[in-house]
């Protein structure tokens, strides 16, 4: 892949390099803008606590940012350098040069994240119950998460094929909704409140939903990779 496929006012993650707590280390938000001719990309300099951030020329950054393919999207990320900062019709921009190639972090479709996420859900006998108010949601939480579907811990047996309706609790405790199919269920040998699991299908979920779910992954996979660095 190369800077120009990257796509006007794709988001882009700026990570500097040099922290050694991750915890620590600020992350910048920008937007890709253009190629200059001389091979350099323009992108709109981040605003962190409502003020521009003035990045130091010739500092280096981890850039990360999502890419489409079909229907999946791909994380991806390369070295860059700060070469200029600029602004173009009040426009504050930052030119960047690259350091390295562009690498797609994960190769499989649907990375999937162990966490621990509060789910909400109830059993359907059919997607046409999907309406019915008089069905009780039930309290259980995700052992993980990907793409295509969770895994739930339980407190009853849900054979597969059965129906379920999820609100899924993200990040800022963003609620995620969804119609999933359980397609694998087992003990978990826990003698504790959670004697079972089961693994959910997504069946029908909105694509922005979705995209929701995947870019959470991502950001938690990033942290992952970032802290195996250090």
């Amino acid at each position: 892949m190369e800077l120009a496929d990257i796509g006007t006012g794709t988001r882009l993650e700026l990570e500097p390099e040099g922290y050694t707590d991750s915890d620590t280390r600020p992350v910048y938000v920008s937007s890709f803008e253009w190629v200059e001719s001389d091979g350099t990309a323009a992108i709109t300099a981040p605003i962190f606590e409502g003020r521009i951030m003035p990045l130091e020329k010739g500092s280096v950054y981890n850039v990360y940012f999502l890419k489409r393919q079909g229907k999946l999207l791909s994380l991806y990320s390369f070295r860059a350098a700060i070469r200029e900062r600029l602004v173009i019709d009040n426009l504050h921009l930052l030119l960047i040069e690259q350091l390295d190639s562009i690498e797609k972090i994960q190769r499989r479709s649907f990375f999937r994240l162990d966490c621990y996420l509060d789910v909400k859900y109830r059993v359907l006998r059919s997607l046409k119950d999907r309406n019915n108010s008089e069905i009780p949601f039930r309290k259980t939480i995700t052992s993980d998460m990907s793409g295509g579907g969770i895994r739930i811990l339980l407190d009853e047996r849900l054979e597969p094929g059965t129906y379920v309706e999820c609100e899924l609790f993200g990040e800022n405790n963003q609620k995620i909704r969804f119609f999933g199919k359980i397609v694998r269920f087992e003990r978990t040998g826990d003698a504790g409140r959670y004697r079972y699991a089961a693994g959910v299908a997504y069946v029908d979920i909105d694509e922005k939903e979705r995209e929701a779910v995947i870019k959470y992954i991502f950001r938690e996979q990033r942290k992952l990779l970032r802290k195996g660095l250090e």
